[in-house]
C-alpha cells in the first residue's frame, strides 16, 4: 500500500513495487502481519512534515511480524526461516507490504506461542509504554512500589502499559470509558476509573507517575501528582515540551516519550509474554488491501488494544 501525497486514508493505493534487497546489518522479512499506529496516518496527513518528511511514493507502517527470507552481508544473528518481529527503525516505514527490510538491531525472535497478529501489535506500542514508564518516568522494573495512573488504559499503548507497570510491582490505576473497565481490570489494574463519570478522580491518593497515552497537555494531571511525581506523555505536544523546560525548578516533572527502536527492549517485552505477564489485545483484523478502513478505525479513537493488518 502506498500514498503519493499528503492526505487522509483515501489516498492509499494498492500497487506492485520491486522487492527490496537487504543491505549490511539488515534482513528481508516476508511480512505476515503488521499493525496500525496513529503515527502512520498522522505522518501521511502531513502534520508531521517538518519533523518526519515523506518522500513520495511512500509505503506506510512500522510494525512487522513474519519470516526471514534473505539476510544482508555480515548478518549472522538471524537465518532464513526465522520467525521475527520488529518496529522498523527507519523513519520512512515500509511495513504495509509483502516484504520489508529491517535492521537486525531492532529485530527479535517471535516467542513460541505468540501468533503473528500479536507479534505485529507489540513492538511500537510496547516499547513506547516501556520507555515511557522505565526511562522517562523512572519506574523500577522489579519491585516498584509507586502509584501509577495510566490514561487511555484500553488503547494500543495503554493496555500494554497497564501490564508492564503491574509486572514491575506498581499499584496501577487505569483510566478508560465504562465499556472497557472489565478489560482493563483483567489486564491487572488494581483500580479502573471511568472518566465519563462526574468528578472521577475524587478521593484518589496522589500518584507518583501519570503516563498519558491520549494527549500531551500536562495541566489536568499535575494536581494529581505527588511531590516529586512525574507526568509522561506518549503523544507529546508543544505544551508538553514547554512545561518540561521548567523541570529544574519544579517539584513535579513533565517529560515526553521519544521512541527508540531497540531489539533489547523488544526482547524484554517478549520475556514478559513468555512469563504470562503480558498479552496483546487485538481490536480488529484487516486485510492489507483494507488498510484505509483500518486507519479510519484508528482515527475514530474507538479501538480497544491493537489494530492488526493481515498481510501474508
Amino acid at each position: 500500500m502506498t500514498f503519493r501525497s499528503y492526505g487522509g486514508p483515501g489516498n492509499l493505493t494498492l500497487v506492485d513495487i520491486a522487492r527490496p534487497t537487504p543491505g549490511p546489518g539488515q534482513i528481508l522479512v516476508r511480512v505476515l502481519a503488521s499493525s496500525v499506529n496513529p503515527v502512520d496516518w498522522k505522518r501521511a496527513s502531513g502534520i508531521y512534515r517538518l519533523i518526519m518528511p515523506v518522500s513520495f511514493p511512500s509505503v506506510p507502517g512500522y510494525d512487522v511480524a513474519g519470516e526471514v527470507v534473505e539476510v544482508g552481508p555480515g548478518v549472522d544473528t538471524f537465518a532464513v526461516g526465522d520467525r521475527v518481529h520488529a518496529r522498523i527503525g527507519d523513519m520512512r516505514g515500509g511495513a504495509s507490504a509483502e516484504f520489508a527490510v529491517v535492521g537486525v538491531d531492532v529485530t527479535a525472535p517471535v516467542p513460541a506461542g505468540m501468533e503473528m497478529g500479536e507479534a505485529a501489535g507489540l513492538p511500537l506500542a510496547g516499547m513506547t509504554a516501556l520507555q515511557g514508564l522505565r526511562d522517562r518516568a523512572g519506574l523500577a522494573m522489579n519491585g516498584a512500589s509507586e502509584r501509577v495512573l495510566i490514561v487511555g488504559a484500553s488503547g494500543g499503548v495503554g493496555h500494554l502499559a497497564v501490564q508492564i507497570a503491574r509486572a514491575a510491582g506498581a499499584t496501577v490505576v487505569g483510566v478508560c470509558s465504562g465499556r472497557n473497565t472489565e478489560l482493563v481490570a483483567s489486564l491487572g489494574a488494581h483500580e479502573v476509573i471511568d472518566y465519563t463519570q462526574k468528578d472521577p478522580y475524587r478521593g484518589q491518593a496522589p500518584f507518583d507517575i501519570v503516563l498519558d497515552c491520549v494527549a500531551g497537555d500536562p495541566s489536568p494531571w499535575l494536581p494529581l501528582l505527588a511531590v516529586g511525581g512525574r507526568y509522561v506523555s506518549c503523544v507529546p505536544t508543544g505544551r508538553t515540551l514547554l512545561r518540561s523546560m521548567f523541570n529544574a525548578v519544579t517539584r513535579k516533572k513533565v517529560r515526553a516519550v521519544m521512541l527508540k527502536s531497540r531489539a533489547v527492549d523488544l526482547r524484554f517485552l517478549d520475556g514478559l509474554f513468555e512469563a504470562g505477564k503480558l498479552r496483546v489485545v487485538v481490536d480488529r483484523r484487516f486485510k492489507l488491501e483494507a488498510l484505509a478502513q483500518a486507519w479510519e478505525r484508528s482515527i475514530s479513537g474507538r479501538a480497544t488494544g491493537k489494530i492488526v493488518i493481515e498481510v501474508g
